[in-house]
């Protein structure tokens, strides 16, 4: 997989960051909510230091991710698991639907088969 290099600002320092090429989305994604909750705490409590912003908005980040019910989380994977089943039923059900009936072509043959061994 290709990688691409980044340049991710956060609280107005910039670091080069390689990353695979499907993951940059969430790096941005990412640099933009902490780059958000930095300028909160800035704007709100006055705070200047760099290192008391990113504390305080990782301590936000974090708490926020551990919040999140594991119950939830577990819904979603299982909502996702049942898309996927009723998905691959319904494919069986248009392959079965659209498979020919030999039922008389079986019949036929077996009839001749019977037929053949009687003699």
């Amino acid at each position: 997989m290709s990688e691409v290099t980044l340049q991710i600002s956060i609280a107005g320092k910039n670091y080069p960051l390689s990353v695979k090429a499907s993951e940059e989305a969430s790096i941005r994604k990412a640099e933009l909510q902490l780059e958000e909750a930095v300028s909160m705490f800035q704007k709100n409590y006055g705070v200047k230091d760099r290192g008391d912003l990113l504390a305080m908005a990782a301590l936000q980040i974090i708490t926020k991710l551990n919040n999140t019910p594991a119950q939830v989380i577990e819904k979603t994977v299982e909502v996702v698991v049942e898309k996927e089943v009723i998905v691959e039923k319904e494919v069986l059900i248009e392959k079965e639907a659209a498979a020919p009936d030999y039922t008389e072509q079986f019949s036929a043959l077996e009839n001749l088969v019977d037929g053949y061994l009687a003699n």
